[in-house]
């Protein structure tokens, strides 16, 4: 039976840790094989803490999947956009792994952080390390709730995981879009909250749309919905969560999908200026300073695939040669 990775569709935690890593070691065999006891050791580390509700999973990047499972490569994996329209982008950093932890116990993800990188030793490097965090109730550092649209309870598992009719090699993965903006929040604050909720299209406290009659242009809440040209809905789960000190402030966004195509039509929406040149205008205020694309795949999937036949190795290696 596939099961998906436990933090794909968790509910929120307080704390999070996220790892962006770089493989080192041309041994796949090795690692496809520690990738597999990924789910377990979470498994163990979440009984040990389990009042800290501890979720986590392991993404691989879309450049680096042909190399790990040469066999098979989901039906629609594709890296990160290109995504550039006036003085707006989203620079592509492709990493090989996304590995995310989330607890209410910030020491629990420390240790369970320190554990992993223990089990996977010298395969692979910590090219960027977050440390994201839960912000008042559920709100950015904007001051809104965050992603006040997302799907609730069981209809997150049908929004963020691939389905038999999608890919039936890949039931329960997900795709993954991860974009790490950092907030000008000084000049955000100097807005005041009357401008921030005509720009944001909602109501700072409560997160309902404002009416039409209290709208003066273009607001993300209109840039952002989940509902494509043709009027169909986007599938779209977010995991976002703050980060940053007291010198620099931001958001880690990650968008789960079974449908990436959809979501990268959602994403130009949002970047690209439209007939009226009307784009995000968040996106005056929070910059993407970086951007990639995963799979997340199921954990029978990776248990089924930790031993890949030379034979079908060596036949893939051929046909691309």
């Amino acid at each position: 039976m596939d099961k998906a990775q436990s933090g794909v569709y968790a509910e929120p935690n307080l704390h999070g840790l996220t790892l962006f890593c770089h493989v080192m070691s041309d041994d796949v065999e090795s690692l496809r094989r520690k990738l597999a006891r990924f789910p377990a050791i979470l498994r163990d580390l979440d009984a040990r803490f389990s009042e800290g509700m501890l979720t986590g999973f392991v993404g691989i990047g879309a450049d680096y999947w042909d190399i790990l499972y040469p066999h098979k490569r989901p039906l629609h994996l594709q890296a990160f956009p290109e995504l550039s329209d006036g003085d707006r982008e989203a620079p592509r950093h492709p990493y090989d792994l996304v590995i995310q932890i989330r607890c209410d116990r910030f020491d629990a993800n420390y240790l369970a952080g320190r554990t992993l990188m223990e089990w996977f030793g010298y395969d692979i490097e910590v090219a960027e390390q977050i440390r994201s965090f839960r912000y008042l109730d559920g709100r950015d550092l904007t001051g809104f709730i965050d992603a006040p649209d997302n799907p609730r309870g069981m209809r997150k598992r049908k929004v963020a995981l691939v389905d038999v009719q999608d890919d039936a090699d890949f039931v329960d993965g997900s795709y993954l879009f991860v974009q790490k903006f950092r907030h000008d929040l000084r000049r955000w604050d100097y807005l005041g909250p009357e401008t921030q909720e005509q720009l944001m299209g909602r109501e700072k406290v409560s997160g309902e749309r404002l009416s039409e009659a209290k709208i003066e242009g273009v607001t993300h809440a209109a840039k952002s919905r989940l509902i494509d040209s043709s009027e169909q809905p986007i599938p779209l789960l977010r995991q976002n969560m703050p980060w940053g000190d007291l010198r620099e402030q931001g958001l880690l966004a990650m968008y789960f999908s079974h449908s990436p195509k959809r979501v990268v039509q959602w994403l130009k929406n949002r970047y690209y200026a439209d007939e009226q040149g009307a784009y995000d205008p968040l996106l005056d205020y929070s910059q993407a300073v970086s951007s990639s694309g995963f799979f997340v795949p199921s954990m029978r999937f990776m248990e089924a695939n930790k031993e890949v036949a030379e034979d079908i190795v060596d036949y893939e290696e051929g046909s691309t040669a």
